[in-house]
């Protein structure tokens, strides 16, 4: 099965979800953790129907549905039997996107609840993280961030914070005039990455993380800081 379901409390905060990683993604982000996905980008009618059989054998059990990958806006016509499934069962619907699908975007925004937004890094310098990515990065992204907040859908921005990769002044670039409800920066980890020369690199250190986020100058009310040593942080709330 191309799409690989698991249950998780984390994914959606404070509901139990079942997460749907789907296969593709157009981005080559160095620090994947997923690049299994990567390899095969096509979803067969048989896949969508055990997916529905999936949450519908697991309805009593769960709150939500994550929409994950890879990235799931590339199968939006498929997605959309199970966004339907959901809303008909009463399920809360989360999207995880990398932003770069604003017009189906907006095709399912009205069904969605949350939506997580990985921002990689600047808009004009994804050069830094992936060497595959759109020339119009920036203007999809800003225009994808447009339609969720004039659907007055919960956005929670997110970066990865890969050592080498991006700087402290790349955070406090991407975030000046971030327009989201919730900004959470992720430790990197090095067990499993699509550039296998990132398994050299260091977690970095949360402390040093956390600092980055303080000296912050964002509007953004809630700041977030997840690390394995002190799971999902709250550092700022307005």
């Amino acid at each position: 099965m191309n799409i690989q379901p698991t249950y998780s409390s984390l994914d959606y905060p404070g509901k139990m979800a079942l997460v749907l990683f789907t296969p593709g993604c157009d981005l080559r982000c160095k620090y994947c953790h997923n690049p299994q996905l990567l390899k095969n980008q096509e979803l067969t009618k048989w896949d969508i129907e055990e997916i529905e059989e999936e949450v519908e054998s697991n309805m009593d059990f769960i709150d939500a549905i994550v929409l994950s990958g890879g990235e799931p806006l590339l199968h939006v016509d498929e997605i959309k039997n199970f966004i339907k499934q959901a809303k008909d069962s009463d399920l809360l619907v989360k999207l995880d996107t990398n932003g770069l699908h604003p017009k189906q975007t907006k095709e399912i925004i009205k069904d969605i609840d949350y939506v997580a937004m990985d921002i990689k890094a600047p808009l004009d310098k994804y050069y830094k993280i992936s060497d595959v990515y759109p020339n119009n990065t920036k203007e999809l992204i800003t225009e994808t961030i447009n339609i969720i907040n004039d659907n007055n859908v919960f956005l929670e921005c997110r970066t990865t914070y890969v050592p080498k990769l991006l700087e402290p002044e790349d955070i406090a670039e991407l975030t000046k005039n971030l327009n989201c409800d919730r900004y959470t920066l992720q430790q990197f980890r090095n067990r499993v990455t699509l550039d296998a020369n990132l398994s050299n690199f260091e977690e970095p250190n949360p402390e040093s993380l956390k600092t980055i986020l303080e000296n912050l100058e964002t509007n953004i009310p809630e700041i977030r800081l997840k690390s394995r040593q002190f799971g999902n942080q709250l550092i700022k709330s307005n």
